[in-house]
């Protein structure tokens, strides 16, 4: 007999892990760079390029994400597993995320907004519109250019958030 049993979104979601585990990097008004850990993106199209991001309607990174129009997804490499994490556990409002969790930055061409030094691949991308899901904000994004490091090893966010670790 095949039982299937109705389960909450959060049960869900740690069904389908592993998850991407991602930051999104923006630009504060004193030009330090913002870090926030997400796992909600995704393609939208090859032509032009594009991606799609879910951010909390409350967060300090949608803030600037509406302020500055521009935003820089990485994806985050293995040696920053722990500090990845902790970008999601503080708001960066107030707090220097990269400064606080040693996370060395680094520059890319085409934005002001720098990146962790041990990134998989980065987008940088301009905001193009919004659209209020719940009790997020679908950020959809016109990709400007992307950057890879093939010798960085992809994080992914297990049994919900209970490890980040690569495939």
């Amino acid at each position: 007999m095949i039982v299937i049993e109705k389960i909450t979104i959060s049960e869900a979601q740690k069904s389908t892990s592993p998850n991407q585990i991602s930051l999104i990097c923006t630009e504060k008004p004193d030009g330090t760079t913002n870090l926030a850990a997400i796992s909600w993106w995704t393609y939208l199209a090859n032509r032009p390029p594009m991606i799609g991001i879910a951010v909390s309607s409350k967060s300090y990174s949608g803030e600037l994400i509406d302020k500055n129009r521009q935003v820089v997804l990485s994806i985050p490499g293995e040696a920053i597993a722990k500090e990845a994490f902790q970008c999601g556990c503080v708001s960066g409002k107030d707090t220097n995320k990269a400064e606080k969790f040693a996370i060395d930055l680094i520059t890319l061409e085409e934005t002001n907004i720098k990146i962790p030094a041990h990134s998989k691949l980065a987008f940088v991308c301009t905001l193009d519109k919004t659209v209020d899901a719940g009790d997020h904000i679908f950020y959809i994004c016109n990709i400007q250019s992307i950057f890879c490091n093939n010798n960085e090893k992809q994080l992914y966010a297990w049994e919900g958030y209970a490890k980040l670790a690569p495939l």
